[in-house]
């Protein structure tokens, strides 16, 4: 599984994309524009991971 960051960038690139085919049609643009950016604010809100630690060098402590 995807972390939850990566997730919600990609729903909200499917969501946006499905907004942009349906503002030609006129059938849930708003609804899919909303559900879209609510999934950006959400992957904007979310912490980011800690950068992984550097491993332990034995030399410098000899």
């Amino acid at each position: 599984m995807a972390d939850p960051i990566t997730q919600a960038k990609h729903t909200a690139r499917v969501l946006i994309g499905e907004a942009r085919a349906r503002r030609l049609v006129g059938h849930g643009f708003w609804c899919m524009f909303r559900m879209a950016q609510s999934a950006r604010r959400r992957a904007a809100s979310l912490p980011r991971p800690a950068p992984p630690a550097l491993p332990i060098q034995p030399e410098l402590f000899a």
